[in-house]
């Protein structure tokens, strides 16, 4: 169900909250918690996308020059940037262990698992994706938001 934007600009650019090292940890635990419960119920779930090389996937890492260039790109389009909507998703993927670089495709890489993934998009003060015009945002002709960030885990501390 979708409901109207309910913000104005102001409101939108101060959405979210600081949330303390307990909380976080209490919140990603449950997370972790939920997944193996649900892969001890049903080992076919989509839980199971979660578990890569016997660790549950928690969460991703982008660079803020990635996210910096994103913004740019979105306030070369739009003069009401507020934000930056994240995505969940799922995607094939191919994980290099040593340098921690990953491909993502909408078509399998290595095998038929799809893995969860997050992507960027920056947002506008109606709560709308931000469309960027092709070739000003990253390589592609196409970019329109960020992914392919670094899975945690296998990388990062916790």
């Amino acid at each position: 169900m979708l409901l109207t934007w309910p913000y104005t600009f102001a409101e939108a650019t101060a959405i979210g909250d600081p949330i303390s090292l307990p909380d976080l940890t209490d919140f990603t635990e449950k997370f972790t918690s939920k997944v193996t419960s649900d892969l001890t119920s049903n080992p076919s779930s989509l839980a199971s996308n979660f578990v890569v090389d016997g660790e549950i996937r928690k969460g991703e890492f982008f660079g803020i020059e990635t996210i910096n260039k994103l913004i740019q790109a979105a306030d070369a389009q739009s003069t009401s940037v507020t934000g930056i909507r994240i995505y969940y998703g799922l995607a094939y993927e191919k994980l290099n262990r040593v340098t921690g670089e990953t491909i993502i495709s909408t078509q399998p890489i290595n095998d038929a698992i799809l893995r969860p993934r997050l992507f960027l998009v920056a947002v506008d003060e109606q709560g709308k994706d931000i469309a960027i015009n092709p070739g000003s945002y990253g390589d592609g002709p196409d970019g329109n938001g960020a992914g392919n960030g670094s899975p945690h885990p296998p990388f990062g501390d916790n």
